[in-house]
């Protein structure tokens, strides 16, 4: 039995979900964002890849029951080419969120689990292959000072291909969880600073696998020099701290800038070195985040590209991780349908060379909302990951991550009611 590093998670969360979350059964559709990449606390949230599938609200406090149902192909169910199996899946998701909302404060929570029925395998059958909790709320002190806090949790069995820089590792379950306070304060119509803390934690019930807990504090200064152009300047620092491998601490001095090319082309870009400390030994690597936004009249595209310094999954060990992605949303052509397509490659090495993983994830889907308590989706999922890593399991000898290509195929539909408090 592997040693606990940490009690029960779920004292931990306080949650919210959106109905989006129902109905792709793809996972978490967070972008790689640094802290401060985050949208601000008390402004509307409009993120490419994420449509707006929410009725709107009606009154201050809304209580929002839902069920999804739907099936699935998987043509690699365990996550490894060497042992490949085909199942088809239904799959059953009830949740519940929470609104509450006035002009100087929000508090949005809400849970999800889904319920997995296997057709070839039913010893596999899950009432909790996957749970999901979120926060997303805020506080404005003063016009000009915000504190807001969010909290992340998820607990996954074999599901975590297609999370933000997922690394498979089988389908050994896992549970991560990150909290994030933090406060902005706009100093005048010009200028805005922004101090945010993050910690994330992994938990991995799998033998050879890594735990570990994430540390960071992220600040940063925006200064408006024009209508169009914004001057950016920050630090970043964190800490992890590893079950097995060396602990790794690294400070990024940032700068950047925000430009709109056009009233619909915006571009960011932010770069510095980072210094990596770890084992008394110091090196360093640059670091990158950049994006580019366009807006249509039929909807939105996004390309991202990061370069930073984090953890790979449960493998252990600092890595340099690299991503580059691009987001296509089409909601505008047709009331009701909503096209999302969002690839995305990965890469994740060790300064060691021990490890050394590639990843692609290529989702599509279409959703159609019929009602406001109504949509249904259509999709289709690919992932492809290759492993050359020097990391082999202590009982088995295997690679602790493999090499993967999966296709998924699904079908879900959601009934979601709001239910409203005046």
């Amino acid at each position: 039995m592997k040693p606990a590093r940490g009690g029960s998670p779920l004292p931990r969360v306080v949650a919210t979900v959106s109905l989006l979350a129902l109905v792709a059964l793809l996972g978490d559709h967070a972008a790689a964002q640094t802290l401060l990449q985050r949208p601000l606390p008390g402004t509307d949230v409009s993120v490419p890849g994420q449509p707006e599938l929410q009725p709107p609200r009606r009154a201050p406090i809304t209580l929002t029951p839902s069920i999804g149902a739907g099936v699935e192909y998987n043509d690699n169910v365990l996550l490894d080419n060497s042992a490949r199996e085909w199942d088809v899946i239904g799959i059953f998701t009830p949740g519940l969120t929470f609104t509450a909302e006035r002009p100087t404060w929000r508090f949005n929570a809400g849970y999800y689990f889904e319920n997995r029925v296997y057709w070839r395998e039913p010893e596999r059958n899950n009432a909790f292959d996957r749970q999901v909790f979120t926060l997303d709320s805020f506080y404005r002190l003063a016009p000009n000072l915000t504190l807001s806090l969010d909290d992340e949790f998820s607990y996954e069995r074999g599901l975590n291909a297609f999370r933000s820089r997922g690394i498979a590792t089988g389908r050994d379950p896992s549970w991560t969880n990150t909290i994030r306070p933090g406060v902005t304060w706009q100093i005048d119509p010009l200028t805005t600073t922004r101090a945010f803390l993050g910690w994330t934690t992994w938990r991995f019930e799998g033998e050879d696998l890594s735990d570990s807990d994430s540390y960071h504090l992220d600040l940063a200064a925006e200064r408006a020099f024009t209508p169009r152009l914004s001057g950016i300047a920050g630090y970043q620092a964190a800490y992890f701290d590893l079950d097995r491998g060396e602990n790794a601490t690294t400070h990024t001095p940032r700068i950047g800038a925000r430009y709109d090319f056009t009233p619909t082309l915006t571009g960011t870009l932010t770069a510095g070195p980072t210094f990596v400390i770890q084992d008394s030994e110091t090196r360093v690597t640059p670091s990158v985040s950049a994006d580019l936004r366009k807006r249509y009249a039929w909807g939105t595209t996004t390309f991202t590209y990061m370069r930073d310094v984090g953890i790979a999954s449960g493998l252990g060990g600092a890595t340099d991780n690299q991503t580059i992605g691009l987001s296509v949303l089409v909601s505008r052509v047709w009331r009701g349908l909503t096209l999302d397509v969002t690839p995305q490659y990965t890469t994740a090495e060790s300064d060691d060379d021990t490890i050394d993983v590639r990843a692609l994830t290529l989702p599509i889907q279409a959703t159609y909302q019929f009602t406001p308590w109504f949509s249904a989706t259509l999709g289709y999922a690919f992932f492809f990951q290759r492993d050359e890593s020097r990391l082999r399991s202590a009982t088995t000898g295997e690679p602790l991550a493999r090499d993967v290509d999966q296709n998924r195929v699904y079908f879900t539909l959601v009934f979601g009611y709001p239910i409203t408090f005046d």
